[in-house]
């Protein structure tokens, strides 16, 4: 009990915090276990895979040699039967085409020759002159192509036809055809039907195992000349397709190919051509590449039982080991855990006295965190509660404010609106949510409500205001002032806007009073005249753009004669009537209508001021100079007497 292992170098901090007693070894223990058996289970699985490799390569070998010893004796059973047509060519009743003694010696070969089926001797002109069956006589083969092929003039000595079918027996077979001469000269042939059956028949002396398959195939059409151990199966179909006849194309010398066969079972098959034939006869031998596989399989099962159970052992005395260590420590936890994930923050993980001391210093941080959590979910608790008091508050402001409030996305959509968009522009906050800003902007302030208000907060403004007309939602318009702000995380606007149609008013109002004043306070109120003051700016803007162009200036004043007299005998009150002032305004009126501005009209005086920017400004100004004569003559009532009935103005 006072020895540790330690994981760790002496000396560092990781060795003093853990180097750990032996009820704390099992993690290690379990991990190199498991390093150590893990190579041992890798290798094994990895030569199971190898053995299988090797057992499928040492299979394809063998059918392999297998088929080529089965080519080798199927050639010489060909070669054999055209050696015997040779010398039967050479027999003097085969040659002269004899139908008895032709007739008697084939007979009598084909029941001593096995393999051959049927022999037949066939004159030039390809009749059947005699055969070894009755039925033969008077056929004529001149029309088959292994007769014309070995009757041509080049044609070869000896010429294995393709599966066809005999018109003797009607069923399918091959024909090996050799040409008789006669002094050089081909004057028929010697054909012998082959029997198929012999083809498997050879195969089945080869130790091939009981579920090898033996084919015999004909590369030219692809057709199965003979299949066995089921000897009628498939007989004479065309595939040309198949696996074997694939390959060959690849390997024209022979060699192996796993694949589907026509029953769709995979067979590792080795084949080879007949070395006499060319490529044109093929035969191959199959074997089940499940049969092959077994024995690997069970091979490699084995192994893997066995590394499984030493696997699974070494996890047993682990589990056992740690058990009461860690096992338990461990589920303490968990079961503290869940406790405090559904809420219960009391929950704490009871460790025992042989708990491992990196658990028990778990379950004591373990502790420590369920304490801060509750003390953090105490302030959270208080903080939601100050947040949901504030969103009242703000709330309860933004429902009950005559303002409208609402939020812009980027793009200048409402967000939000609250409640009093009702009062100011008719419409409920649901009706304006997602609408753009320019859909309740009057269409002529538009232009300036983008560059006063949009543009600037895009460009990164701030706070705007701007005053435009508002689109209600019952057509008519309300002056709105709005003051936009944009959000300090940048992901919209705050707009508040208000109804001021009513300071609007007053401020047009207000405007025209004003304007209305300006006009009073610059105009005579008898003559409608400028007075003093608007006669002095006029006269200084005058002035100055006179010595701007360099042009002559006139200054006329207009004085009434005999006035004094008027207002003697009528009284000043008389003299200040609108019809007596009228009198006196034709003159300074018709100088205002051609650009002159005449400014001060107090009594029986009136002053014009006549810039010379016209020709007919200029005309005036030099008949004044000329003539100093009374330019007009006021008429007005009075008495008989000759002074007292007119009133003269003269220009001075």
């Amino acid at each position: 009990m006072g020895w540790r292992l330690a994981l760790y170098p002496r000396n560092t901090l990781l060795h003093r915090r853990f180097s750990v007693l032996p009820r704390a070894l099992w993690p290690r223990l379990a991990l190199l276990m498991l390093v150590a058996t893990g190579p041992m289970v890798a290798v094994l699985v990895l030569s199971a895979m190898a053995d299988g490799r090797r057992v499928v390569e040492a299979a394809g070998e063998q059918v392999v040699q297998m088929a080529r010893l089965a080519a080798e004796q199927q050639d010489d059973a060909l070669q054999e039967a055209i050696s015997l047509l040779h010398v039967l060519a050479r027999v003097g009743a085969v040659q002269e085409q004899q139908e008895g003694g032709c007739g008697d010696l084939l007979r009598n070969v084909a029941a001593d020759h096995p393999r051959i089926d049927a022999l037949a001797v066939a004159s030039r002109d390809g009749t059947v002159v005699c055969g070894s069956r009755p039925g033969a006589k008077g056929l004529n083969v001149a029309d088959r192509p292994y007769f014309v092929e070995v009757m041509a003039d080049d044609g070869a000595n000896a010429v294995l036809s393709s599966l066809t079918i005999s018109r003797v027996s009607g069923k399918l077979t091959m024909f090996v055809v050799v040409p008789i001469r006669a002094g050089g000269v081909k004057t028929g042939v010697v054909i012998a039907s082959l029997n198929l059956a012999w083809f498997v028949h050879l195969g089945e002396r080869l130790p091939y195992g009981g579920d090898a398959l033996l084919q015999v195939l004909d590369s030219r059409d692809g057709s199965i000349i003979a299949r066995g151990p089921d000897r009628s199966a498939m007989i004479g179909q065309a595939v040309p397709a198949h696996p074997v006849l694939l390959a060959l194309r690849e390997s024209p010398k022979g060699g192996s190919v796993v694949a589907p066969d026509l029953d769709g079972a995979r067979r590792i098959f080795g084949f080879a051509p007949l070395p006499g034939r060319g490529n044109s006869i093929v035969v191959a031998v199959g074997l089940l590449e499940a049969d092959v596989r077994r024995e690997a399989d069970l091979r490699s099962g084995y192994t893997l039982a066995i590394a499984l159970g030493a696997v699974a052992f070494a996890v047993l005395a682990a589990w056992l080991s740690a058990q009461h260590a860690l096992l338990r420590p461990i589920r303490s936890l968990a079961m503290a855990a869940q406790q405090v994930g559904s809420g219960n923050l009391q929950a704490h993980a009871q460790m025992e006295r042989g708990a491992a001391r990196e658990l028990r210093a778990l379950a004591s941080a373990f502790a420590r965190m369920a304490r801060r959590l509750r003390e953090r979910d105490d302030r959270i608790a208080g903080m939601g509660r100050q947040l949901a008091a504030s969103e009242a508050h703000h709330r309860l402001l933004a429902d009950t404010a005559t303002d409208v409030i609402a939020r812009f996305d980027l793009q200048f959509r409402h967000a939000y609106v609250s409640p009093s968009c009702h009062e100011v522009l008719g419409y409920r906050p649901e009706e304006l949510a997602g609408r753009h800003l320019s859909d309740v902007v009057m269409p002529d302030d538009w232009a300036e409500v983008d560059s006063s208000l949009v543009l600037p907060l895009i460009g990164g403004r701030l706070t705007v205001r701007v005053t435009y007309r508002a689109l209600r939602a019952d057509g008519r318009t309300t002056w709105v002032e709005s003051d936009g702000r944009r959000l300090a995380d940048g992901t919209g606007y705050v707009f508040v806007s208000r109804d001021v149609s009513a300071r609007k008013l007053l401020e047009q109002q207000l405007e025209e009073a004003n304007r209305q004043l300006r006009v009073l306070v610059r105009q005579d109120g008898l003559t409608g005249l400028g007075n003093r003051r608007h006669f002095d700016d006029v006269l200084g803007t005058e002035y100055r753009r006179a010595m701007r162009d360099g042009e002559p200036l006139s200054l006329i004043m207009v004085d009434v004669d005999r006035f004094k007299t008027f207002n003697d005998l009528y009284g000043h009150p008389a003299g200040d009537t609108p019809a007596c002032g009228a009198s006196a305004a034709p003159w300074p009126g018709r100088c205002a209508a051609r650009r002159t501005w005449p400014r001060v009209m107090a009594g029986k005086s009136s002053r014009c001021c006549c810039p010379a920017r016209t020709r007919r400004a200029r005309w005036r100004r030099r008949r004044a100079s000329r003539r100093r004569c009374v330019l007009w003559r006021c008429r007005m009532p009075g008495p008989s007497s000759a002074s007292s009935r007119s009133a003269w103005a003269s220009r001075r």
